[in-house]
Protein backbone atom coordinates (compact mmCIF):
# COMPACT_ATOMS: atom_id res chain seq x y z
CA UNK A 1 0.00 0.00 0.00
CA UNK A 2 1.06 3.55 -0.65
CA UNK A 3 1.18 6.07 2.17
CA UNK A 4 -0.30 8.98 2.78
CA UNK A 5 3.36 10.52 3.26
CA UNK A 6 4.17 9.27 -0.74
CA UNK A 7 0.89 10.59 -2.04
CA UNK A 8 1.58 13.75 -0.72
CA UNK A 9 5.65 13.88 -2.40
CA UNK A 10 4.18 13.13 -5.69
CA UNK A 11 1.72 16.00 -5.76
CA UNK A 12 2.93 19.46 -7.23
CA UNK A 13 0.97 22.45 -6.50
CA UNK A 14 -1.49 23.54 -9.23
CA UNK A 15 0.24 26.84 -9.51
CA UNK A 16 3.48 24.81 -10.85
CA UNK A 17 1.26 23.61 -14.27
CA UNK A 18 -0.83 26.76 -14.45
CA UNK A 19 0.26 29.89 -14.16
CA UNK A 20 -2.73 32.43 -15.00
CA UNK A 21 -0.11 35.57 -15.60
CA UNK A 22 1.54 33.68 -18.11
CA UNK A 23 -1.24 31.95 -20.10
CA UNK A 24 -3.06 35.26 -19.96
CA UNK A 25 0.02 37.40 -21.31
CA UNK A 26 0.88 34.78 -24.18
CA UNK A 27 -2.57 33.97 -25.24
CA UNK A 28 -3.93 37.47 -25.03
CA UNK A 29 -0.55 38.82 -27.15
CA UNK A 30 -1.24 36.37 -29.75
CA UNK A 31 -4.81 37.75 -30.11
CA UNK A 32 -3.54 41.24 -30.11
CA UNK A 33 -0.91 40.48 -32.53
CA UNK A 34 -3.72 38.59 -35.04
CA UNK A 35 -5.77 41.51 -34.63
CA UNK A 36 -3.00 43.99 -35.52
CA UNK A 37 -2.57 41.39 -38.61
CA UNK A 38 -5.95 41.67 -40.09
CA UNK A 39 -6.04 45.40 -39.69
CA UNK A 40 -3.08 45.34 -41.64
CA UNK A 41 -4.44 43.23 -44.71
CA UNK A 42 -7.75 45.31 -44.55
CA UNK A 43 -5.53 48.70 -45.04
CA UNK A 44 -3.84 46.79 -48.06
CA UNK A 45 -7.12 46.51 -49.82
CA UNK A 46 -10.00 44.88 -48.30
CA UNK A 47 -11.16 47.45 -47.04
CA UNK A 48 -15.09 47.52 -46.65
CA UNK A 49 -16.63 49.97 -48.62
CA UNK A 50 -19.11 52.13 -46.64
CA UNK A 51 -22.89 52.01 -48.43
CA UNK A 52 -23.95 55.23 -50.67
CA UNK A 53 -26.66 57.05 -49.81
CA UNK A 54 -29.45 58.30 -51.61
CA UNK A 55 -28.05 61.55 -52.68
CA UNK A 56 -25.36 60.20 -54.15
CA UNK A 57 -26.97 57.34 -55.62
CA UNK A 58 -29.29 60.52 -57.49
CA UNK A 59 -26.02 62.03 -58.67
CA UNK A 60 -24.65 58.84 -59.67
CA UNK A 61 -27.88 58.26 -61.98
CA UNK A 62 -28.49 61.78 -63.13
CA UNK A 63 -24.98 61.56 -64.67
CA UNK A 64 -25.45 58.50 -66.81
CA UNK A 65 -28.23 59.58 -67.82
CA UNK A 66 -27.03 63.35 -69.00
CA UNK A 67 -23.94 60.49 -70.32
CA UNK A 68 -26.30 58.55 -72.39
CA UNK A 69 -28.22 62.04 -73.88
CA UNK A 70 -24.92 63.14 -75.11
CA UNK A 71 -24.13 60.19 -76.57
CA UNK A 72 -27.79 60.25 -78.53
CA UNK A 73 -27.47 63.79 -79.50
CA UNK A 74 -24.27 63.37 -81.33
CA UNK A 75 -25.62 60.26 -83.00
CA UNK A 76 -28.28 62.29 -84.38
CA UNK A 77 -26.49 64.61 -85.43
CA UNK A 78 -23.95 63.03 -87.34
CA UNK A 79 -27.00 61.14 -89.24
CA UNK A 80 -28.42 64.64 -90.22
CA UNK A 81 -24.95 65.76 -91.31
CA UNK A 82 -25.00 62.41 -93.81
CA UNK A 83 -28.21 63.71 -95.05
CA UNK A 84 -26.78 67.15 -95.87
CA UNK A 85 -24.64 65.33 -97.94
CA UNK A 86 -26.68 63.19 -100.22
CA UNK A 87 -29.82 65.00 -100.30
CA UNK A 88 -29.99 66.61 -104.21
CA UNK A 89 -32.21 69.38 -103.91
CA UNK A 90 -31.19 70.53 -100.27
CA UNK A 91 -31.40 74.19 -99.93
CA UNK A 92 -31.75 75.18 -95.98
CA UNK A 93 -29.65 73.58 -93.63
CA UNK A 94 -31.76 73.26 -90.64
CA UNK A 95 -33.19 70.17 -89.17
CA UNK A 96 -36.53 70.65 -90.04
CA UNK A 97 -35.87 71.71 -94.00
CA UNK A 98 -33.69 68.29 -94.16
CA UNK A 99 -36.52 66.25 -92.68
CA UNK A 100 -38.77 67.55 -94.98
CA UNK A 101 -36.84 66.93 -98.02
CA UNK A 102 -35.62 63.53 -97.03
CA UNK A 103 -39.21 62.85 -96.82
CA UNK A 104 -40.23 64.61 -100.56
CA UNK A 105 -36.93 62.90 -102.05
CA UNK A 106 -38.05 58.66 -100.20
CA UNK A 107 -41.47 59.43 -101.85
CA UNK A 108 -40.02 60.35 -104.97
CA UNK A 109 -37.12 57.22 -104.94
CA UNK A 110 -40.15 54.95 -104.13
CA UNK A 111 -42.46 56.25 -107.22
CA UNK A 112 -39.74 55.56 -109.56
CA UNK A 113 -39.33 51.75 -108.27
CA UNK A 114 -42.96 51.22 -108.56
CA UNK A 115 -42.96 52.20 -112.57
CA UNK A 116 -39.78 50.23 -113.21
CA UNK A 117 -41.00 47.15 -115.04
CA UNK A 118 -40.11 43.68 -113.74
CA UNK A 119 -40.03 41.67 -117.19
CA UNK A 120 -39.07 42.52 -120.48
CA UNK A 121 -42.38 42.25 -123.02
CA UNK A 122 -42.43 40.65 -126.25
CA UNK A 123 -43.23 43.38 -128.15
CA UNK A 124 -40.29 46.87 -128.69
CA UNK A 125 -41.58 49.19 -126.80
CA UNK A 126 -40.77 52.73 -125.30
CA UNK A 127 -42.32 55.08 -122.83
CA UNK A 128 -41.24 58.28 -121.62
CA UNK A 129 -42.19 60.82 -118.81
CA UNK A 130 -41.54 63.47 -116.47
CA UNK A 131 -40.68 62.29 -113.19
CA UNK A 132 -42.70 64.38 -110.31
CA UNK A 133 -43.05 67.15 -112.32
CA UNK A 134 -39.22 67.79 -112.06
CA UNK A 135 -39.37 69.27 -116.08
CA UNK A 136 -35.61 68.22 -115.77
CA UNK A 137 -35.39 64.71 -115.17
CA UNK A 138 -36.97 62.27 -116.99
CA UNK A 139 -37.80 58.29 -116.66
CA UNK A 140 -37.63 56.45 -119.92
CA UNK A 141 -38.70 52.52 -120.01
CA UNK A 142 -38.19 50.64 -123.10
CA UNK A 143 -37.88 47.11 -124.11
CA UNK A 144 -35.93 45.73 -127.35
CA UNK A 145 -34.54 42.64 -128.45
CA UNK A 146 -30.65 42.44 -126.52
CA UNK A 147 -27.34 42.70 -128.61
CA UNK A 148 -24.38 43.96 -128.23
CA UNK A 149 -23.26 47.49 -127.60
CA UNK A 150 -26.70 48.48 -126.79
CA UNK A 151 -25.94 50.18 -123.76
CA UNK A 152 -23.25 51.99 -125.97
CA UNK A 153 -25.84 53.11 -128.71
CA UNK A 154 -28.16 53.72 -125.65
CA UNK A 155 -25.74 56.70 -124.41
CA UNK A 156 -24.48 57.81 -127.44
CA UNK A 157 -28.17 58.55 -128.52
CA UNK A 158 -28.73 60.42 -125.00
CA UNK A 159 -25.74 62.33 -126.03
CA UNK A 160 -26.80 63.43 -129.08
CA UNK A 161 -29.07 65.67 -127.38
CA UNK A 162 -27.27 66.60 -124.34
CA UNK A 163 -28.89 64.12 -122.13
CA UNK A 164 -27.21 62.14 -119.38
CA UNK A 165 -28.57 58.88 -117.57
CA UNK A 166 -27.87 59.06 -113.54
CA UNK A 167 -29.61 55.89 -113.18
CA UNK A 168 -30.28 52.75 -114.83
CA UNK A 169 -32.01 49.44 -114.21
CA UNK A 170 -31.60 46.79 -116.98
CA UNK A 171 -32.96 43.17 -116.90
CA UNK A 172 -32.46 40.66 -119.81
CA UNK A 173 -34.71 38.07 -120.06
CA UNK A 174 -34.83 35.00 -122.88
CA UNK A 175 -32.93 37.56 -125.69
CA UNK A 176 -34.93 40.39 -124.81
CA UNK A 177 -33.77 43.66 -122.70
CA UNK A 178 -35.86 46.06 -120.61
CA UNK A 179 -34.22 48.99 -119.13
CA UNK A 180 -35.50 52.36 -117.21
CA UNK A 181 -33.35 54.99 -117.12
CA UNK A 182 -33.69 58.21 -115.25
CA UNK A 183 -32.18 61.23 -117.45
CA UNK A 184 -31.24 64.54 -116.51
CA UNK A 185 -30.77 67.29 -118.58
CA UNK A 186 -34.37 66.80 -120.64
CA UNK A 187 -35.78 70.24 -121.26
CA UNK A 188 -39.58 70.12 -120.78
CA UNK A 189 -41.64 68.73 -123.11
CA UNK A 190 -39.61 69.98 -126.13
CA UNK A 191 -36.58 67.58 -124.54
CA UNK A 192 -38.75 64.73 -123.98
CA UNK A 193 -40.03 64.86 -127.94
CA UNK A 194 -36.18 64.89 -128.85
CA UNK A 195 -35.42 62.05 -126.42
CA UNK A 196 -37.74 60.06 -127.54
CA UNK A 197 -36.67 60.45 -131.30
CA UNK A 198 -33.06 59.96 -130.62
CA UNK A 199 -33.72 56.93 -128.65
CA UNK A 200 -36.71 55.02 -130.85
CA UNK A 201 -33.77 53.74 -133.61
CA UNK A 202 -32.26 52.21 -131.23
CA UNK A 203 -35.00 50.65 -129.39
CA UNK A 204 -36.21 48.81 -133.19
CA UNK A 205 -32.89 47.43 -133.51
CA UNK A 206 -31.21 50.10 -135.59
CA UNK A 207 -27.69 51.41 -134.58
CA UNK A 208 -27.44 55.08 -134.03
CA UNK A 209 -25.51 55.67 -137.04
CA UNK A 210 -27.96 53.86 -139.31
CA UNK A 211 -30.11 55.90 -137.69
CA UNK A 212 -28.39 59.49 -138.51
CA UNK A 213 -27.59 58.07 -142.15
CA UNK A 214 -31.76 57.50 -142.51
CA UNK A 215 -32.62 60.78 -140.91
CA UNK A 216 -29.97 62.54 -143.46
CA UNK A 217 -31.29 60.76 -146.56
CA UNK A 218 -34.54 61.69 -145.27
CA UNK A 219 -33.64 65.24 -145.06
CA UNK A 220 -32.09 65.17 -148.76
CA UNK A 221 -35.53 63.28 -150.78
CA UNK A 222 -36.99 65.91 -148.83
CA UNK A 223 -35.08 68.92 -149.98
CA UNK A 224 -34.90 67.21 -153.76
CA UNK A 225 -38.45 67.14 -153.85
Amino acid sequence: MVSLHHLEQGMRPISRCYNPTVYSTTIGGNFLAGAATSSKLFSRGFSVTKPKSKSESKEVAAKKHSDAERRRRLRINSQFATLRTILPNLVKQDKASVLGETVRYFNELKKMVQDIPTTPSLEDSMRLGHCNNNRDLARVVFSCSDRDGLMSEVAESMKAVKAKAVRAEIMTVGGRTKCALFVHGVNGNEGLVKLKKSLKPVVNGKSSSEAKNNNIGGSLLTQQQ
